[in-house]
């Protein structure tokens, strides 16, 4: 009802008091054996949650909490069955090619490193930076120019790649998120508190994220009512047309920013009634401090690597690091893992760092705990041999399968071993 409503005003402009509001979260804890609120207000872990809190919610066996912790895995479903529609009616159209033009013209000169992507991820971002000089872009002209145009005037693209930024790793971290605290249940991973309450604020604020894109793209799916929004759309491609192919230089740069303004006008327009920009504008704050908590783990993990033969920044390390013995070297290793996954407790290989130099420093009772947590983000479980028995692993999986297995079996599985 919510998303039919929604639809219908994504459709005009000046809707901004008109859109649903996300509620806003409670700052009180949730009672023991109750759900808490997510930051969009739906039902989750809550803020402030205690290790029992959370084990107790997930092990229960009652419709209601298993339903809200289905749903919370469900989300990732949902949304990719959205996105794939997405993907064919961009198929369809002819869209995609943008990026097989860019990617050519990139291999041409110097590729500069990117980040991974979904192909929708790719062509949106690709989009923005060709946007950004809309202008100069149009007036080269050929197949690129015209793509170009064909996006600028296609609103729901336009507002539907905002919505699709960022899903991936939505997805990712919620994936995470709740591997590691259901691997809390039947494996060696042994959170503290302050892991337990960090990855459930994780889990909750990707939920949330992802409540509010789906929404969003169900609300931005095409059909018989877009009719009346299309043939506007497809004057302004006209107007646009025929402002890039005249002569008249004179009149193109007269009208040429005329139209492109009025283009970003109704995209601005049709955002501002996203779940997803209110979401988001409610939680800056926590969505920042998320990048930079990130962001400080990678820095960290950068500098990691540097301790260990065999990585490519151990290939330019300087002295101060060569010449330390193995166990002055995983001791700096291992100090600067934990001060990562105090900041990520989700990120793979900061785990794996902690149990490798664990192992050496404390021992394997202590190193399991970080090599079952790197495989239950890898979405492996050392007691169930069907999550890998059809994989070829990794070094770094099976080195850490083995570490778990080799200490005993998992708590919730005695005597369970893969089979021979």
């Amino acid at each position: 009802m919510i998303a039919s409503i929604f639809a219908a005003a994504v459709l005009t402009t000046g809707i901004q008091s008109e859109a649903p509001v996300p509620p806003r979260a409670q700052s009180a804890p949730a009672r023991e054996g109750e759900w808490g609120q997510a930051p969009d207000g739906e039902r989750g872990f809550g803020p402030r949650r205690s290790l029992r809190d959370i084990t107790k919610l997930l092990r229960s066996s009652s419709d209601e909490d298993r339903g809200i912790v289905d749903g919370q895995k469900r989300l990732e479903v949902e949304i990719r069955v959205l996105l794939a529609l997405s993907t064919e009616r961009y198929q369809a159209a002819g869209y995609f090619d943008l990026v097989g033009i860019i990617e050519k013209e990139k291999l041409a000169g110097t590729r500069a490193d990117e980040p991974d992507m979904s192909p929708l991820e790719r062509l949106g971002s690709m989009f923005r930076e060709r946007a950004f000089h809309a202008g100069s872009e149009l007036t080269k002209g050929g197949r690129t120019a015209d793509l170009l145009a064909r996006l600028l005037v296609d609103t729901r693209f336009r507002v539907r790649a905002q919505v699709i930024d960022g899903l991936e790793f939505e997805m990712a971290d919620l994936r995470a998120g709740l591997a590691v605290l259901t691997a809390q249940l039947d494996g060696f991973v042994d959170l503290h508190e302050d892991e337990a309450e960090a990855i459930a604020r994780r889990v909750d604020l990707a939920a949330a994220r992802l409540r509010a894109a789906k929404l969003d793209l169900e609300a931005l799916r095409e059909d018989a009512k877009a009719a009346t929004a299309g043939e506007s759309w497809g004057k302004d491609l006209e107007a646009l047309y025929e402002s890039i192919r005249t002569e008249d230089a004179e009149r193109r740069a007269r009208e040429l920013p005329e139209i492109l303004d009025r283009l970003e006008q109704r995209e601005a327009g049709m955002a501002s009634a996203l779940f997803t920009t209110r979401l988001e504008t409610k939680l800056e704050l926590e969505l920042e401090d998320r990048r930079k908590a990130i962001a400080a783990a990678s820095g960290l993990l950068r500098g990691i690597r540097g301790y260990f033969p065999g990585t490519p920044e151990s290939e330019r390390a300087g002295p101060e690091i060569t010449r330390l013995s193995k166990s002055k070297r995983y001791a700096e290793a291992g100090k600067s893992a934990a001060h990562g996954l105090r900041e990520d407790p989700l990120n793979e290989e900061l785990n794996w760092f902690a149990g490798e130099t664990s192992d050496l420093l404390s021992g394997a009772i202590e190193a399991k705990r970080f090599f079952d947590r790197y495989l239950a983000l890898r979405g492996i479980r050392a007691h169930d041999h069907r999550t890998y028995k059809d994989r070829k692993l990794s070094r770094e999986e099976k080195r850490a399968l083995d570490a778990v297995q080799a200490v005993g079996t998992t708590p919730q599985s005695p005597g369970a071993q893969p089979p021979k």
